[in-house]
């Protein structure tokens, strides 16, 4: 059977090599550990991630909230939260997520962890999603690695990284409108990408993917369909 590949984001160094250590001998495999959130969006960006355990509270830049909003978006991946304290305030905020799966008080239990790990892999269907979809006549897409190709040649169709985000961004949301705010907050870490800079990315989205139907819906956001 193929290991759920976890993505740790963790600043204490101690606690995150403990977890790690836990999480191996539980049979799972630890993809990378961040201590921020860019550290995180790099590893997700270049490492294909089943799972995001992260700790609610980061001491530098956004928190773990905001880091996992900006993953679930993204990529489509379940989260599971951890915090060292009762925090009924930030505890609602990470319930808001689409991909929450559950949160964990530390000192984390082993398992209590296990029994929310499998959890996660059974609600959000995880080994399954393991598989190059077609996802329309003419490209075909691996959700594992972010590649598109093209479905008569099986050539992979070269994007730039902001490029990708934005196919992955759509694609997790296909037929939806995914708003300019969230495409501004998962491409650009500041959030703060101008019009010109989003409609620049989006026209050379549309020259290389000929055959996707992007649209725009002004002041809204942009799709795609097949």
């Amino acid at each position: 059977m193929d290991k759920v590949r976890i993505l740790l984001i963790e600043d204490e160094k101690i606690v995150s090599l403990e977890l790690k250590s836990i999480l191996e001998k539980l049979g799972y495999e630890v993809i990378g550990i961040a201590q921020t959130a860019e550290e995180a969006y790099s590893i997700a960006l270049n490492k294909p991630i089943d799972l995001v355990i992260s700790d609610i509270k980061l001491k530098s830049g956004v928190d773990g909230i905001e880091s996992c909003d900006v993953l679930q978006n993204t990529y489509n991946i379940p989260i599971i939260f951890m915090t060292a304290f009762n925090d009924d305030i930030k505890i609602q905020r990470a319930s808001n997520l689409t991909n929450m799966v559950g949160y964990l008080v530390k000192p984390i239990r082993v398992v209590e962890l296990d029994t929310m790990i499998k959890i996660a892999i059974t609600k959000f269907k995880i080994l399954e999603k393991r598989k190059i979809v077609e996802v329309n006549n003419y490209y075909k897409y691996d959700f594992d690695n972010k590649i598109i190709m093209n479905s008569i040649s099986n050539e992979e169709v070269d994007l730039t990284k902001n490029e990708s985000l934005l196919l992955s961004l759509l694609l997790n949301e296909k037929n939806k409108l995914v708003s300019y705010s969230k495409i501004n907050s998962s491409i650009w870490s500041n959030g703060k990408g101008s019009d010109l800079t989003r409609r620049q990315l989006v026209h050379r989205l549309k020259t290389k993917l000929p055959y996707f139907d992007i649209f725009s819906v002004k002041g809204v956001g942009i799709g795609i369909t097949q």
